[in-house]
């Protein structure tokens, strides 16, 4: 291992993404949902284990692959940390003292307490993280981590450049960080993860509140239009097959522009691959939602009548077009067809989502929570394509349901608001819910806990009542 000096710039994030970097806290959120501070501490005395003993790491499941994917937590983890604690130090002179008194509240109330921090520690979790950084630095940290996968994947590796001391200290540093992060995320990072009873207690919280719904009308303001202007030249220098970019909206939170993206037909790369390239390229720029299709789709659409293309070519904001797309005029479209198509949508969609939820209670009740948690993800999934196609009258054509969840941001924050991502519990749900489907269907060992499975469908249950009132709402809004 590398043992000279290092210079500044070297401690630098890594292996973070450029909004990574600008909101560090979304890598603490994301790394307890991947595991709980009690689980990531068991992975990391695991990975300890074969790095100072003639074995290799093979996990049963899943081989010695699993490794990698801690290793990438653990640095990304201790970037993050760095980032926030760089932040501290310049901004710790505005932080309100914890009192003790509020450190007993908490105990009663959260789900988990860190048991190895100080007093001091836990009134200021930052003091903890300074110690962890004291005097070992992130490029340190990253190369002894990058020491450890090795040594842990061979049998009888060649351990001569580590250290028993160091070993000891790194390890016990992260369990110290990942306390330190467990309480800096439950006060900064949203909503802090309660014990289950208070949790369950907001899932059955309704509202009467009439919901206000956005249209596709986007007004951008002077420096949107800057940043657009930006993000257009990019996206037309790095993938010449586009032939039009419309803007449909931006969403302030995180702050996302929404496009429509006509590439031509004669392209062979598949639309969701350029969409992901997009998105990528524009990363550094800003958050971009790129929803990609051949110039015939647009044409055919436009020619037939379809609701979402008619009001992106009447209301969205053309960045660009090339002068060979000649597009068909759009077509007005009346109230009746409006309420015809959007009631066809809710009943070919919404109503098989609620069958979905039916089908997973009684298989939940029979403690088959395997097949529970599937029918969950299908419930989500028919959902969020019944209000798409219902509002924006867009024809969904995706299974992903983290795409078709940012989509319902183009009109309403609601849906997203059920599902508490913000919250580590929330953002566990969801990543069972994300994984069921591939799991319930390749994974015969995937088998969810019934405590989770339970919280899971209560939470959807809430999540398709708000879809009914938005539809219901999109419904009373045109007959207005």
């Amino acid at each position: 291992m590398y043992n000279g000096t290092y210079a500044p710039w070297e401690h630098y994030p890594k292996t973070l993404r450029h909004y990574e970097v600008e909101n560090p806290m979304s890598v603490v959120v994301d790394f307890f949902s991947a595991d709980s501070v009690k689980g990531h501490g068991k992975r990391l005395k695991e990975w300890r284990y074969y790095v100072v003993n003639d074995e290799h790491y093979d996990e049963k499941r899943h081989g010695p692959g699993t490794l990698l994917f801690i290793y990438d937590l653990n640095l990304r983890i201790l970037e993050a940390m760095y980032l926030l604690l760089v932040n501290y130090k310049n901004f710790s002179y505005q932080r309100k003292q914890l009192t003790e008194e509020q450190l007993e509240e908490e105990k009663e109330q959260w789900e988990y307490y860190p048991k190895n921090l100080s007093l001091k520690e836990q009134l200021e979790p930052y003091k903890a993280v300074k110690k962890v950084f004291k005097k070992i630095k992130p490029q340190e940290y990253r190369d002894q981590l990058h020491e450890w996968s090795h040594v842990a994947l061979y049998n009888n590796a060649d351990v001569e450049a580590l250290y028993a001391g160091e070993v000891i200290t790194v390890y016990e540093n992260l369990i110290k960080l990942y306390s330190a992060a467990w309480l800096i995320c439950q006060r900064e990072g949203g909503r802090p993860q309660l014990k289950r009873s208070n949790i369950e207690s907001s899932l059955t919280e309704t509202s009467t509140e009439p919901i206000a719904l956005r249209t596709i009308n986007p007004q951008p303001t002077a420096a949107e239009k800057l940043a657009l202007e930006e993000v257009k030249n990019l996206i037309v220098k790095r993938c010449p097959q586009v032939q039009m970019i419309i803007h449909l909206g931006t969403h302030p939170k995180p702050f996302t522009f929404y496009l429509l993206i006509l590439i031509s037909d004669d392209e062979k790369t598949p639309e969701h691959e350029i969409s992901n390239k997009i998105e990528d390229n524009c990363q550094y720029l800003a958050h971009v939602h790129a929803i990609v299709h051949k110039a015939n789709s647009a044409k055919e659409a436009l020619n037939i009548g379809r609701r979402f293309w008619s009001t992106v070519m009447d209301k969205g904001y053309i960045l660009y077009q090339s002068l060979e797309l000649l597009l068909p005029e759009h077509q007005e479209i009346t109230k009746e067809i409006l309420l015809e198509r959007a009631k066809f949508n809710w009943e070919r969609w919404g109503k098989q989502g609620n069958e979905f939820l039916r089908g997973a209670e009684l298989y939940r009740a029979d403690n088959n929570f395997r097949l529970a948690a599937f029918l969950l993800h299908q419930s989500v999934e028919s959902v969020l394509k019944a209000i798409i196609q219902a509002v924006i009258g867009y024809r969904v054509q995706m299974h992903n349901l983290s795409r078709l969840l940012r989509l319902t941001l183009l009109f309403t924050d609601e849906l997203k608001e059920v599902l508490e991502l913000n919250t580590t519990e929330g953002a566990q749900l969801y990543q069972l819910l994300q994984n069921a489907y591939s799991q319930s269907r390749y994974n015969s060992s995937f088998d969810p806990d019934g405590d989770s499975v339970r919280v899971l469908s209560k939470q959807v249950t809430k999540f398709n009542k708000v879809a009914e009132r938005i539809y219901k709402q999109y419904i009373q809004d045109i007959k207005c």
